[in-house]
């Protein structure tokens, strides 16, 4: 039985606490940095204007860098576990393929974040990552990250290939995400009309997943 008079607080109400806190520390120094550009921007300037200290900012992001890519971890779970958790039947190629159509990889549903109203400021978050050399080698870092983790992945479904086969396989799927990436947020900030962004983006998918399956049948299984 539970003493009422126990009030240690709720471990779930102290996750939503934390979950909140590291939100609202992401949402004022992604304003700041899209505002004045990345390098311009200080820990110190993100932890005043949040208003706690430096020290709460670095126990809930490793870097400034992680600030601006606060969500490259959680896009990474979302991509293994897709193709970790597909479908009976289904091919790591098709997944993905299906993951980047439907653009189900952004926080925003589908393709609100280039149809919608928020687009501007979508467009004004890609020019700021653009436009910063240490957020372009932090992403080139989180692809390499997520080829290992796919690789792991690929490896467990395929223990007698090649290593060196597993590794070129999952480095072909990040590099379909990246150029996918590219020309959305190359569409995005130069104006490009959304069903038009939408086009290219879908077209990559479906032709850089269809060489991969090719270049790698015997990796490409269904589950």
């Amino acid at each position: 039985m539970t003493d009422p008079s126990d009030d240690t607080p709720d471990p779930g109400l102290r996750a939503r606490k934390k979950a909140r806190t590291r939100t609202a520390i992401s949402d004022v120094a992604t304003r700041l940095f899209v505002e004045r550009g990345f390098d311009a921007v200080t820990v110190a300037d993100v932890a005043e204007a949040a208003g706690v200290s430096i020290k709460t900012v670095f126990n809930y992001f490793g870097s400034k860098e992680e600030l601006f890519l606060d969500r490259d971890g959680a896009i990474r779970d979302l991509v293994v576990e897709r193709i970790a958790s597909r479908a009976e039947g289904e091919t790591p190629t098709a997944a993905l393929g299906a993951l980047m159509r439907d653009n189900a990889i952004l926080d925003l549903p589908g393709w609100d974040a280039i149809e919608g109203p928020r687009r501007g400021d979508f467009a004004a978050f890609l020019a700021t990552w653009e436009a910063a050399p240490a957020l372009q080698a932090r992403q080139l870092t989180g692809n390499e990250r997520l080829a290992a983790a796919l690789a792991v992945v690929l490896a467990g479904e395929n223990p007698d290939a090649s290593p060196h086969a597993v590794d070129a396989f999952a480095a072909a799927l990040v590099a379909a995400l990246h150029l996918r990436q590219r020309a959305i947020s190359a569409g995005a900030i130069g104006g490009v009309p959304a069903d038009e962004i939408r086009a290219r983006a879908v077209a990559i998918a479906d032709e850089t997943m269809a060489r991969a399956a090719r270049a790698f049948p015997d990796l490409d299984r269904p589950a």
